[in-house]
């Protein structure tokens, strides 16, 4: 069972189909005590990086969420999802992040902001693959972070298109809407829970 994370992402629903195209079981968490219930978590992401901060807060899933992560609960972020995993963001400097990632996600120095539409995602890292995926970002971690997987280059600016630590991945891109590229890693991150959770 995966628990897509309900903080009024505009993209909950594709990721919910995508998740049960890969063969998981899904439902959508609003409270603390459903976390416990699943084997894996989802934060989707198509919002403002303040309003997806303070739905964490006024829905109490902060602690929840943090807590599984430690207790190594697999997670996949996507999109402001993945930038949630941060400590913050400069789309809104008072909201704190869940700090699982170091650092401050930055506004894009691309030619056009937002940075819409598909661009290769270049793997830095064995643990993730390269290949072409679908973007709809203003923000993103700058491609310096420690956890760095991937990268992706619009112009003179490059920045961090996926991220690993642990149990806990997070993709800038959107998996959901990238083909069979974001198919794949939907499916690895099903296939790797399964994993986990059979040892």
């Amino acid at each position: 069972m995966i628990g897509i994370v309900a903080l009024g992402a505009a993209n909950r629903r594709s990721i919910e189909a995508a998740l049960r195209r890969a063969g998981a079981a899904t439902r959508f968490i609003e409270k603390p005590s459903e976390v416990g219930t699943c084997d894996a978590l989802v934060l989707p992401g198509v919002a403002n990086f303040g309003y997806v901060a303070q739905e964490l807060d006024r829905t109490e899933l902060r602690a929840a969420v943090l807590e599984a992560i430690h207790f190594g609960i697999p997670l996949l972020g996507i999109c402001v999802g993945f930038q949630l995993l941060f400590e913050g963001s400069e789309e809104a400097p008072k909201a704190r992040g869940l700090g699982v990632f170091p650092g401050t996600v930055r506004r894009l120095r691309t030619p056009r902001v937002p940075h819409m539409g598909w661009n290769l995602v270049e793997s830095c890292s064995t643990r993730f693959a390269s290949g072409w995926a679908y973007f709809a970002n203003a923000f993103a971690p700058d491609a310096s972070v420690p956890d760095a997987v991937a990268t992706t280059c619009d112009g003179d600016d490059t920045f961090a298109s996926a991220a690993v630590r642990g149990n806990v991945i997070g993709v800038q891109f959107h998996p959901e809407r990238s083909g069979i590229y974001g198919a794949a890693v939907i499916a690895s991150f099903v296939q790797s829970t399964a994993v986990t959770y059979a040892r």
